[in-house]
């Protein structure tokens, strides 16, 4: 997060990565080092005095041509015409071990808070194909933009916004990004990256929204004004076209980000805002007054809350074809986003294991109902109620999953929820029982099978039963009023069947056609109120 001790730096690559700039956030004058040179707030690295990277001559004069084609004009732009949607391929990186990464509850509410950020510019943004999961403690923790443009090298993916969740602490960063026609690879479809630092990407943060702002072609509204404010060259407080002499008339359109309606700026580092200024004057001996609502400015991000019509304007020309000309990054639409619902209830039901039940391990088998709309679901698993360290993080495509792996230990309490999404709707909540935002299961080992074997709330008739099924009986006081979950479990442990039983009373076990395989069978019952319980049912 950009507040994140007031000492993390958020950069964009203006440039080729070998001539990057740094934007310092620093609201101390303690120096940091990079790349051999001892820099500061601003610092006269690349192109000029410009700390932040200043966005490449191709951008500035991308943006003058839209002035003079009319598309900046503020009437005209005020309408946002229909939504365009991007692709985003993401990329989690980890240590060695893979631990260290970013994590799906994270990544689904800040690509959330990202489409609200840009809900009044006619884009949004949606997942496209699986995650990467890339394991490399020497790229865990970046150390320089030129290993940044080695991972584009090897896993940027064409015609998407290739998003890499990393530890940017080394450089003492918050994220950054390439603007259009810079970075690694130089293959246009597969040009250039964002960076975001893993400590800046939490809740509530504008760090994403910034940065894709620079994706899409804004600078920053301070562009070299922050250099010398009262130099004839920036950008000026006027607005008017016309001053009297010794007045110099606004030069908005040529100078600082090049857009009028974003006042001028002088402010290339964190403040807060409404932040009054006082002393600093532009040429003409105006006080600046830069406005800190906007994601493009350092202002604290309780600040923000938008782009300007002008800057809006700009990304969505970035992404179209207006006025006969091609944006740069039109190749982003191609091909266009596949149908997608709103999801109206995101919060799945858990069918097994139950809250409060009581499960063996291995091959623990997880289960929901289908949500409406969703094409996806994020399962996590954890020790702790709060999900602080995850045994399992993964996206489902189904409404089952079979854990297979070896963390969940016999004996153990354990947390699991389930969340509901598609490739753009990923605003949802996860699923909650009636004690929290979690379902909670204990589980004991196939040895501790035989020492759960109850018949005082059930019972099997006949024992051994056929192979096309029996009967079994449910006390009131353990199922009445309420479903539970049948599971034939053979001698490996295998779900073989499984059925619903409503309430209480006698059920009959309906196995599928041809019956199940003569042997020895472990039935595990269980329901909310009344628990787990488990027998052992023989079929001749």
């Amino acid at each position: 997060m950009k507040n994140l001790s007031r000492n993390i730096l958020r950069a964009t690559l203006g440039l080729p990565l070998q001539g990057l700039l740094l934007r310092a956030l620093f609201l101390s004058c303690v120096p940091f080092v990079f790349g051999g040179q001892a820099a500061r707030a601003q610092s006269a690295v690349g192109d000029g005095y410009c700390g932040t990277g200043s966005a490449p001559a191709s951008t500035l004069r991308w943006i003058e041509g839209l002035h003079t084609s009319g598309v900046l004009n503020e009437l005209a732009t005020e309408q946002v015409q229909s939504t365009v949607f991007l692709p985003i391929k993401v990329h989690f990186i980890g240590n060695d071990a893979g631990a260290g990464r970013y994590t799906l509850e994270q990544l689904s509410r800040n690509l959330c808070e990202l489409n609200n950020h840009y809900r009044n510019t006619g884009i949004q943004f949606f997942l496209r194909g699986d995650i990467n999961y890339i394991n490399s403690s020497a790229w865990y923790n970046l150390p320089s933009f030129a290993t940044a443009g080695t991972i584009n090298n090897l896993h940027n993916a064409s015609r998407v916004i290739n998003v890499y969740f990393c530890n940017l602490s080394a450089m003492q960063l918050c994220g950054f990004a390439n603007f259009p026609g810079t970075g690694e690879p130089a293959t246009t479809f597969r040009q250039g990256a964002i960076y975001l630092s893993i400590a800046c990407s939490g809740a509530g943060n504008s760090t994403f929204a910034h940065e894709m702002g620079h994706f899409l072609s804004l600078p920053h509204p301070f562009q070299t004004t922050s250099d010398a404010p009262a130099a004839a060259g920036a950008e000026r407080v006027t607005r008017l076209a016309n001053e009297v002499a010794p007045r110099l008339p606004a030069n908005c359109a040529t100078a600082g980000d090049r857009f009028c309606d974003t006042p001028s700026d002088f402010r290339p580092d964190r403040w807060n805002c409404p932040g009054i200024n006082t002393t600093e004057r532009d040429i003409n001996n105006d006080l600046f007054n830069p406005v800190g609502r906007y994601y493009m400015s350092y202002a604290d991000d309780a600040c923000q809350d938008s782009f300007s019509v002008q800057q809006k304007a700009a990304m969505k020309a970035t992404v179209t074809v207006t006025n006969g000309q091609a944006g740069p990054r039109l190749y982003l639409t191609s091909p266009p986003i596949a149908p997608y619902d709103t999801i109206l209830d995101s919060r799945p039901t858990h069918l097994h294991p139950l809250n409060n039940s009581t499960n063996n391990v291995p091959n623990l088998t997880f289960r929901w109902n289908r949500v409406p709309g969703a094409t996806m679901y994020l399962l996590r698993i954890s020790r702790q109620f709060t999900f602080t360290t995850l045994i399992e993080d993964r996206i489902v495509n189904d409404t089952t999953y079979q854990y297979v792996g070896s963390s969940l230990n016999p004996n153990v309490d354990y947390y699991w929820s389930v969340k509901a999404i598609n490739h753009k709707v990923t605003c949802g909540s996860y699923s909650a029982s009636t004690t929290g935002n979690y379902w909670k299961f204990r589980t004991v080992g196939a040895s501790n099978i035989r020492d759960m074997v109850t018949t005082a709330d059930f019972r099997f008739y006949p024992n051994p039963a056929g192979s096309d099924g029996g009967w079994i009986f449910l006390e009131e006081s353990y199922a009445k009023d309420q479903q539970t979950q049948m599971e034939w479990l053979d001698i490996r442990g295998r779900i073989v069947h499984t059925q619903v039983l409503d309430g209480d009373g006698i059920h009959q076990a309906l196995f599928p056609a041809g019956g199940l395989a003569p042997g020895l069978y472990t039935v595990r019952l269980n329901n909310e109120r009344g628990g787990a319980r488990v027998g052992r049912w023989s079929l001749r």
